[in-house]
Protein backbone atom coordinates (compact mmCIF):
# COMPACT_ATOMS: atom_id res chain seq x y z
CA UNK A 1 0.00 0.00 0.00
CA UNK A 2 1.37 3.27 -0.83
CA UNK A 3 2.49 5.75 1.73
CA UNK A 4 1.09 9.15 2.43
CA UNK A 5 0.32 11.12 4.96
CA UNK A 6 -1.93 14.22 5.03
CA UNK A 7 -2.31 14.09 1.02
CA UNK A 8 1.50 14.05 0.48
CA UNK A 9 3.27 10.98 -1.16
CA UNK A 10 6.45 10.62 -2.51
CA UNK A 11 7.76 9.10 -5.85
CA UNK A 12 11.27 8.88 -5.69
CA UNK A 13 12.66 12.08 -4.64
CA UNK A 14 9.60 13.93 -5.44
CA UNK A 15 7.36 15.42 -2.93
CA UNK A 16 3.92 14.84 -4.12
CA UNK A 17 0.60 16.78 -2.98
CA UNK A 18 -3.20 16.30 -3.88
CA UNK A 19 -5.07 19.63 -3.48
CA UNK A 20 -8.86 19.27 -3.20
CA UNK A 21 -10.75 21.62 -5.21
CA UNK A 22 -14.01 20.71 -4.04
CA UNK A 23 -16.35 18.45 -5.72
CA UNK A 24 -19.52 18.62 -8.20
CA UNK A 25 -22.58 16.02 -8.64
CA UNK A 26 -23.13 14.66 -12.43
CA UNK A 27 -26.47 16.36 -12.25
CA UNK A 28 -25.00 19.79 -11.45
CA UNK A 29 -22.90 19.36 -14.39
CA UNK A 30 -25.75 18.38 -17.43
CA UNK A 31 -29.05 17.91 -18.09
CA UNK A 32 -28.40 14.64 -20.35
CA UNK A 33 -29.02 11.22 -18.28
CA UNK A 34 -25.72 10.64 -15.88
CA UNK A 35 -25.22 7.39 -17.47
CA UNK A 36 -24.82 8.56 -20.91
CA UNK A 37 -23.18 11.90 -19.72
CA UNK A 38 -20.26 10.11 -18.42
CA UNK A 39 -20.30 6.27 -20.52
CA UNK A 40 -21.67 7.38 -23.75
CA UNK A 41 -23.75 4.98 -25.61
CA UNK A 42 -22.72 1.87 -23.14
CA UNK A 43 -24.87 -1.10 -23.26
CA UNK A 44 -27.61 -0.22 -20.42
CA UNK A 45 -27.91 -3.61 -18.80
CA UNK A 46 -24.15 -4.51 -18.84
CA UNK A 47 -23.30 -1.11 -17.62
CA UNK A 48 -25.87 -1.58 -14.71
CA UNK A 49 -24.16 -4.75 -13.35
CA UNK A 50 -20.86 -3.27 -13.55
CA UNK A 51 -22.17 0.37 -11.64
CA UNK A 52 -23.41 -1.61 -8.91
CA UNK A 53 -20.48 -2.82 -7.73
CA UNK A 54 -19.49 1.00 -6.86
CA UNK A 55 -23.23 1.73 -5.31
CA UNK A 56 -24.73 3.13 -8.84
CA UNK A 57 -24.62 6.26 -10.07
CA UNK A 58 -26.94 8.65 -11.31
CA UNK A 59 -27.54 12.62 -11.15
CA UNK A 60 -26.10 12.58 -7.49
CA UNK A 61 -23.34 10.63 -8.02
CA UNK A 62 -20.35 13.62 -6.74
CA UNK A 63 -17.19 13.56 -8.90
CA UNK A 64 -13.96 15.20 -6.58
CA UNK A 65 -11.72 17.41 -7.96
CA UNK A 66 -8.54 16.95 -7.11
CA UNK A 67 -4.71 18.41 -8.88
CA UNK A 68 -1.58 17.77 -8.48
CA UNK A 69 1.41 19.39 -7.25
CA UNK A 70 4.98 18.19 -6.77
CA UNK A 71 8.10 19.57 -5.74
CA UNK A 72 10.96 18.83 -6.83
CA UNK A 73 13.28 20.18 -3.88
CA UNK A 74 13.86 23.06 -6.17
CA UNK A 75 10.18 23.77 -8.08
CA UNK A 76 6.75 23.67 -7.77
CA UNK A 77 4.53 22.28 -10.83
CA UNK A 78 1.13 22.39 -10.50
CA UNK A 79 -0.81 19.76 -12.76
CA UNK A 80 -4.34 21.88 -13.63
CA UNK A 81 -5.36 25.00 -12.07
CA UNK A 82 -8.72 24.04 -11.15
CA UNK A 83 -11.81 25.32 -10.89
CA UNK A 84 -11.53 29.09 -9.81
CA UNK A 85 -14.05 31.53 -10.60
CA UNK A 86 -15.81 28.99 -13.57
CA UNK A 87 -16.60 27.33 -10.33
CA UNK A 88 -20.13 29.52 -10.69
CA UNK A 89 -20.53 28.61 -6.70
CA UNK A 90 -23.46 30.92 -6.52
CA UNK A 91 -25.24 28.66 -8.61
CA UNK A 92 -24.37 25.66 -6.82
CA UNK A 93 -24.19 26.33 -2.99
CA UNK A 94 -24.24 23.13 -1.53
CA UNK A 95 -21.29 21.70 -3.71
CA UNK A 96 -18.74 24.56 -3.35
CA UNK A 97 -15.40 24.01 -5.73
CA UNK A 98 -12.66 26.26 -6.95
CA UNK A 99 -10.63 25.49 -3.57
CA UNK A 100 -7.40 24.92 -4.92
CA UNK A 101 -6.07 28.07 -3.92
CA UNK A 102 -6.89 27.38 -0.04
CA UNK A 103 -5.56 24.11 -0.22
CA UNK A 104 -2.16 25.58 -1.25
CA UNK A 105 -2.78 28.14 2.08
CA UNK A 106 -3.57 24.87 4.00
CA UNK A 107 -0.22 23.58 2.94
CA UNK A 108 1.30 26.31 4.31
CA UNK A 109 2.30 27.67 0.53
CA UNK A 110 0.80 30.60 -2.02
CA UNK A 111 0.20 31.39 -5.50
CA UNK A 112 3.21 32.66 -6.12
CA UNK A 113 5.03 29.71 -4.84
CA UNK A 114 4.15 28.01 -7.72
CA UNK A 115 6.32 27.85 -10.55
CA UNK A 116 4.64 25.99 -13.22
CA UNK A 117 1.53 25.41 -14.08
CA UNK A 118 0.68 22.27 -16.70
CA UNK A 119 -3.18 22.82 -18.26
CA UNK A 120 -4.02 19.40 -19.37
CA UNK A 121 -6.79 20.80 -21.46
CA UNK A 122 -9.42 23.43 -21.56
CA UNK A 123 -12.11 22.06 -19.40
CA UNK A 124 -13.76 24.40 -17.11
CA UNK A 125 -12.83 22.32 -14.45
CA UNK A 126 -8.74 22.05 -15.41
CA UNK A 127 -8.39 25.16 -17.12
CA UNK A 128 -10.62 27.57 -15.01
CA UNK A 129 -8.73 28.17 -12.51
CA UNK A 130 -5.95 30.08 -13.62
CA UNK A 131 -7.84 33.30 -13.59
CA UNK A 132 -9.07 34.90 -10.41
CA UNK A 133 -10.87 37.69 -10.07
CA UNK A 134 -9.92 39.07 -13.24
CA UNK A 135 -6.03 38.34 -12.85
CA UNK A 136 -3.34 35.82 -13.14
CA UNK A 137 -3.84 33.26 -10.18
CA UNK A 138 -0.40 32.12 -10.57
CA UNK A 139 1.77 35.30 -11.25
CA UNK A 140 5.15 33.55 -11.25
CA UNK A 141 4.32 30.71 -13.20
CA UNK A 142 4.88 29.81 -16.81
CA UNK A 143 1.90 27.56 -17.97
CA UNK A 144 2.04 24.65 -20.38
CA UNK A 145 -0.50 23.67 -22.51
CA UNK A 146 -0.05 21.86 -25.67
CA UNK A 147 -0.21 23.66 -29.10
CA UNK A 148 -3.04 21.76 -30.62
CA UNK A 149 -5.25 22.70 -27.11
CA UNK A 150 -4.28 26.73 -27.68
CA UNK A 151 -5.06 26.25 -31.50
CA UNK A 152 -8.28 25.01 -31.02
CA UNK A 153 -9.17 27.26 -27.98
CA UNK A 154 -8.48 30.22 -30.72
CA UNK A 155 -10.02 28.45 -33.45
CA UNK A 156 -13.62 27.29 -32.12
CA UNK A 157 -13.78 27.28 -28.23
CA UNK A 158 -13.40 30.59 -27.67
CA UNK A 159 -15.29 32.15 -24.84
CA UNK A 160 -13.85 32.75 -21.74
CA UNK A 161 -11.29 29.79 -22.56
CA UNK A 162 -10.07 32.39 -25.02
CA UNK A 163 -10.02 35.68 -22.69
CA UNK A 164 -8.11 33.17 -20.26
CA UNK A 165 -5.80 31.95 -22.81
CA UNK A 166 -5.01 35.80 -23.82
CA UNK A 167 -4.43 35.99 -20.30
CA UNK A 168 -1.50 34.24 -19.89
CA UNK A 169 -0.24 34.58 -23.24
CA UNK A 170 3.43 36.72 -22.15
CA UNK A 171 4.07 32.94 -19.80
CA UNK A 172 2.31 30.83 -21.96
CA UNK A 173 4.64 27.31 -22.96
CA UNK A 174 3.17 25.08 -25.90
CA UNK A 175 4.41 22.25 -26.62
CA UNK A 176 4.35 19.76 -29.79
CA UNK A 177 4.11 16.30 -28.24
CA UNK A 178 6.19 14.90 -25.43
CA UNK A 179 7.81 17.15 -23.54
CA UNK A 180 10.06 17.82 -20.79
CA UNK A 181 8.96 20.64 -18.43
CA UNK A 182 10.78 20.38 -15.28
CA UNK A 183 12.99 17.87 -13.39
CA UNK A 184 11.36 14.51 -13.53
CA UNK A 185 8.17 15.84 -15.11
CA UNK A 186 7.04 14.84 -18.57
CA UNK A 187 3.68 15.72 -20.92
CA UNK A 188 2.52 13.66 -23.27
CA UNK A 189 -0.53 13.72 -25.83
CA UNK A 190 -3.25 11.63 -24.86
CA UNK A 191 -5.91 13.22 -27.85
CA UNK A 192 -9.36 12.34 -28.11
CA UNK A 193 -11.22 14.47 -24.50
CA UNK A 194 -10.30 17.27 -26.12
CA UNK A 195 -8.01 18.07 -29.37
CA UNK A 196 -4.71 18.22 -27.83
CA UNK A 197 -5.11 16.92 -24.04
CA UNK A 198 -2.26 16.21 -22.33
CA UNK A 199 -1.56 13.49 -19.39
CA UNK A 200 1.46 14.43 -17.14
CA UNK A 201 4.32 11.89 -15.89
CA UNK A 202 6.69 12.91 -12.64
CA UNK A 203 8.96 10.13 -12.74
CA UNK A 204 12.23 9.50 -10.00
CA UNK A 205 13.98 6.62 -8.75
CA UNK A 206 13.01 4.21 -10.79
CA UNK A 207 9.01 5.26 -9.94
CA UNK A 208 6.75 6.75 -12.02
CA UNK A 209 3.26 8.51 -11.23
CA UNK A 210 0.76 9.43 -14.23
CA UNK A 211 -1.97 11.93 -13.78
CA UNK A 212 -3.97 11.01 -16.30
CA UNK A 213 -6.42 14.13 -16.45
CA UNK A 214 -9.80 12.90 -17.73
CA UNK A 215 -8.70 9.51 -19.92
CA UNK A 216 -10.35 8.04 -16.82
CA UNK A 217 -13.09 9.87 -14.80
CA UNK A 218 -14.55 7.02 -13.19
CA UNK A 219 -13.15 3.31 -12.04
CA UNK A 220 -15.68 1.26 -14.87
CA UNK A 221 -13.32 3.13 -17.34
CA UNK A 222 -10.06 0.85 -16.50
CA UNK A 223 -12.23 -2.28 -17.24
CA UNK A 224 -14.22 -0.74 -20.37
CA UNK A 225 -12.24 1.41 -22.39
CA UNK A 226 -14.84 1.47 -25.50
CA UNK A 227 -17.03 3.26 -22.87
CA UNK A 228 -16.87 6.73 -23.76
CA UNK A 229 -18.62 9.96 -21.95
CA UNK A 230 -20.95 11.89 -24.35
CA UNK A 231 -18.98 15.01 -24.59
CA UNK A 232 -15.81 13.94 -26.50
CA UNK A 233 -13.95 15.74 -28.57
CA UNK A 234 -13.03 13.01 -30.84
CA UNK A 235 -14.74 9.61 -29.22
CA UNK A 236 -12.39 7.05 -31.32
CA UNK A 237 -9.60 8.76 -30.39
CA UNK A 238 -10.31 9.04 -26.69
CA UNK A 239 -11.19 5.21 -26.73
CA UNK A 240 -7.74 4.60 -28.54
CA UNK A 241 -5.67 7.00 -25.90
CA UNK A 242 -7.90 5.10 -22.79
CA UNK A 243 -6.89 1.96 -24.16
CA UNK A 244 -3.21 2.59 -24.49
CA UNK A 245 -3.15 4.16 -21.35
CA UNK A 246 -4.70 1.17 -19.45
CA UNK A 247 -2.36 -1.12 -21.44
CA UNK A 248 0.66 0.54 -20.78
CA UNK A 249 0.03 1.58 -16.59
CA UNK A 250 -0.23 -2.26 -15.87
CA UNK A 251 2.84 -3.65 -18.20
CA UNK A 252 4.76 -0.53 -16.31
CA UNK A 253 3.05 -0.69 -12.66
CA UNK A 254 2.65 2.09 -13.28
CA UNK A 255 0.39 4.49 -9.96
CA UNK A 256 -1.98 6.66 -11.32
CA UNK A 257 -3.63 9.81 -10.40
CA UNK A 258 -7.13 10.20 -11.33
CA UNK A 259 -9.27 13.67 -10.59
CA UNK A 260 -12.25 12.41 -10.57
CA UNK A 261 -11.85 9.34 -8.39
CA UNK A 262 -12.49 9.04 -4.69
CA UNK A 263 -9.06 8.09 -3.37
CA UNK A 264 -7.41 9.85 -6.14
CA UNK A 265 -4.26 7.22 -5.89
CA UNK A 266 -4.79 3.69 -7.72
CA UNK A 267 -2.63 0.98 -9.75
CA UNK A 268 -3.87 -1.30 -12.72
CA UNK A 269 -4.72 -4.81 -12.08
CA UNK A 270 -5.58 -7.64 -14.52
CA UNK A 271 -7.60 -10.47 -14.03
CA UNK A 272 -9.42 -13.52 -16.08
CA UNK A 273 -11.91 -10.75 -16.22
CA UNK A 274 -9.86 -8.16 -18.00
CA UNK A 275 -8.48 -4.81 -16.44
CA UNK A 276 -9.36 -3.13 -12.84
CA UNK A 277 -8.61 0.04 -10.98
CA UNK A 278 -7.18 -1.35 -7.33
CA UNK A 279 -7.18 2.06 -5.16
CA UNK A 280 -3.50 2.49 -3.28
Amino acid sequence: MLSRSNNVFNVGDLECRILYDGARSVGAMTDEPAETFIFGDAPKDELRRCLSAYGGFGPSTVLPLNYLLVHDGNRYTLVDAGCGDRAENEKHPDEPAGLLTRSLRDAGLSVRDVDTVVITHRHWDHFGGVSSGGEIAYPNAEHVMSRKEAQHIRGEAKGWALDYLNMIEDRLRLVDGAATINKGITVKPAPGHTLGMLVVEASSGGETLLYTSDVIIHPAHVQHTDWIPSFEHDPKAAAASRTKLVEESHRRNTLLFVPHIPGVLGRVDRSQTGYRWVEQ
